[in-house]
């Protein structure tokens, strides 16, 4: 995550910046009570875990008993030096420009003699947007495999590629969109519960859910070229920009990664005005923009890569017909694009048709 440059504004009190020294003046005592020292200052604002929007000055308070004299104040946030402050009154932080997220208030409190105490406390960043909502209108459906447990989907020159999940029935496959036909399929070991996949440089990119490995397979063989290894316990969905992997593992937070050594060059927490957006799935890139699934809704939400603001939710309800269910019929799942015909592809696990699908947008507020 970037850590943008902030202003702090006083309402009381005056500032240094640019300097960490700290000067020296007045007594303190601290107060010793066996194995551990009891701080003598408390930080009242801001109180933990509570919610700003981006944009919104941040409230810090230090309180100081009134027969202590304190040399000086060191405050920091998301783990960068921010400034220094003299006294103890109330000073604003401003977040413009930040990203959202759960973020740290930290204040390192100086006395004489070389003694000092640390306090710290999280609070988090809401985005300042209202997502748009958008309606669907289907275009038009085609067969899909009531069998393919979907978990990936992409469409790339002129063919879907499908990965499936579930141990003992994860594949990845080439199909024929028109008529929903496997042309080729290479299915996984027995203990390999597969994920998400991507096709990037010419190769397909196959995640598993709790194996930890990503396999990458030649695209027109589909046999295993390479595969690599990560660190987040769950993998899930996968998508790509011209030079970077996305991975979701069903958190609100996505991974970018580079496709070459599979490292995470960067992490994004996604937000939108009512707190983190969860159970992020199956991921598409789309001019620009991340189209995410969220597990056990009907919901694919439209994210900033830059920002992790939520910025559009498409609600899916009702897309699969009554008539089209049956007992195994699962969650919404798949998102692929057609970059030539500009076509977007939606369909579930165990679902029976995919459809494809234009949006309208409905409002900018609930």
């Amino acid at each position: 995550m970037k850590i943008y440059s902030f202003v702090f504004i006083f309402l009381v009190g005056s500032v240094t910046s640019g300097s960490c020294d700290r000067k020296s003046s007045g007594t303190a005592k601290r107060v010793n009570t066996g194995a551990r020292v009891e701080k003598i200052t408390a930080l009242t604002l801001p109180v933990r875990n509570a919610q700003y929007v981006t944009g919104e000055q941040i409230p810090v308070h230090l309180s100081v008993p009134d027969t202590l004299q304190v040399d000086s104040v060191l405050v920091y946030f998301r783990g960068q030096f921010a400034g220094r402050y003299d006294g103890a009154d109330t000073l604003m932080v401003a977040t413009r420009g930040m990203h959202p997220g759960k973020a740290g208030v930290r204040t390192r409190v100086y006395f004489s003699g070389d003694n000092a105490e640390t306090h710290s406390v999280q609070v988090e960043l809401l985005s300042d947007i209202v997502p748009v909502t958008y309606r669907y209108r289907v275009v038009n459906s085609y067969p899909h495999d009531p069998g393919a447990y979907t978990q990936g989907l992409i469409f790339y020159d002129g063919w879907l590629y499908e990965g499936t999940g579930n141990y003992n029935q994860s594949t990845v496959r080439k199909v024929r969109l028109e008529n929903g036909e496997v042309i080729q399929a290479r299915n996984n070991a027995s203990d390999i519960f597969g994920e998400g996949i991507t096709i990037y440089n010419g190769k397909i990119y196959q995640l598993t859910y709790r194996s930890q490995i990503c396999f990458v397979y030649d695209l027109n063989t589909m046999e295993e070229v390479r595969k690599f290894y990560f660190q987040n316990k769950e993998g899930w969905g996968l998508t790509h920009t011209d030079d970077e992997l996305i991975m979701s593992d069903g958190t609100n937070i996505l991974y970018f990664i580079d496709p070459d050594m599979f490292t995470v060059k960067r992490q994004l927490e996604v937000y939108n005005n009512e707190g983190p957006v969860r159970d992020l799935n199956e991921l598409e890139y789309i001019n620009g923009k991340i189209f995410a699934n969220r597990y056990y809704t009907d919901e694919i939400v439209i994210i900033d890569p830059e920002t992790g603001k939520e910025e559009g939710r498409v609600d899916m309800k009702g897309i699969l017909s009554v008539k089209d269910r049956k007992p195994s019929t699962n969650v919404l799942n798949g998102i692929a694009w057609d970059p030539v015909g500009e076509r977007l592809f939606v369909t579930g696990k165990y679902w029976p048709k995919l459809f494809e699908i234009e949006l309208e947008e409905v409002s900018a507020s609930r």
